[in-house]
Parts: structure tokens; sequence; C-alpha cells
């Protein structure tokens, strides 16, 4: 896969994220129905802590995240046991956007480098940013579904526009 079209696959998959998160108001993004264990809140932050880890901690650099939101948005967390005030909305659509900016910036013509190390999913392993990059997209399309199955089981259909 050429770095053009992961990039062109990252711009589209976070355009639908933006869309659903534009589509959410601040009282829907905290609803958590039966059957959940997290919010759309929760999915959004999450989306941004893991695309930053994922791209910066894997070749030794830093992640661009706010210290408490590993608390609030690390895999097994939940709103559940928050015990602070979570980001608003639009802060998460900025941080959203400007990620998506800053990763095309600081990575471009990166993405055939290896990793400092070995990314092991089961026995799948990902050694270059590339792989990376397209595993953080797989991630962020899983929890766009999150968001939309948070929101049905909350009575409002989603419409995607394409």
């Amino acid at each position: 896969m050429t770095e053009e079209l992961l990039f062109k696959q990252m711009d589209f998959i976070r355009k639908r994220t933006i869309f659903a998160l534009d589509a959410t108001n601040e009282q829907l993004a905290d609803e958590m129905p039966q059957g959940f264990r997290n919010t759309i809140r929760w999915n959004f932050g999450h989306i941004f802590l893991t695309q930053d880890t994922l791209m910066s901690s894997f070749i030794g650099e830093e992640p661009h995240v706010p210290d408490d939101y590993y608390a609030l948005f690390e895999r097994d967390t939940s709103p559940l046991n928050w015990n602070v005030q979570p980001p608003s909305l639009g802060v998460l659509r900025e941080q959203l956007i400007n990620q998506s900016e800053r990763i095309r910036m600081n990575y471009s013509r990166r993405l055939e480098e290896n990793i400092v190390r070995p990314f092991q999913i089961g026995d799948y392993q990902l050694i270059t940013l590339g792989e990376i990059l397209a595993f953080a997209n797989w991630h962020e399309g899983l929890h766009q579904g999150a968001i939309n199955s948070i929101k049905r089981a909350a009575g409002i259909e989603e419409l995607w526009k394409l």
C-alpha cells in the first residue's frame, strides 16, 4: 500500500469520525445504554489517544496527548470510573482534526521506517510506521462502529454522508 493511499484512507476515515462527532450533542455523548461499558465521548477520546500513542510510541517519540487522557480513554477504562472532567466535544473535535494534520506532516516519507519494537497482535506482527498507520485506521473504523451502535441503542439512526 502506498503512502499516498494510507494518508488518503486516514483522511477519509477521520472525516467520517468528525461527521459522527458533529452529529452528537453533549448529552448524547455521555449516554451509556444497557449492555455498553463506554460512551460515545469515550470512543472519540479513545480514537484520539490510540492513534497518537501508536504513531509516536513505537518510534520513541512522545505522544501529543494531555496526561489525564490516559485515565479517561485508555483501553479498559470506562466513564463509570472517571474522576476528572472529560474534554468537551469541541475540544475533542479540534484535537482530532489537528492530529490528522500533524500525523501527515510528521510521518510523510517515513512510513517505510521500522518501528523500535514490533507491535504484536496475536500472531500478527507490525514492524513499520505504515503498518501502524494501517492498523490505527482500522482501529478508528472499529470505534466508529461502536459509536453507531451506541447511537442505535439510544434510538438514533446515523445517516452517513459519503
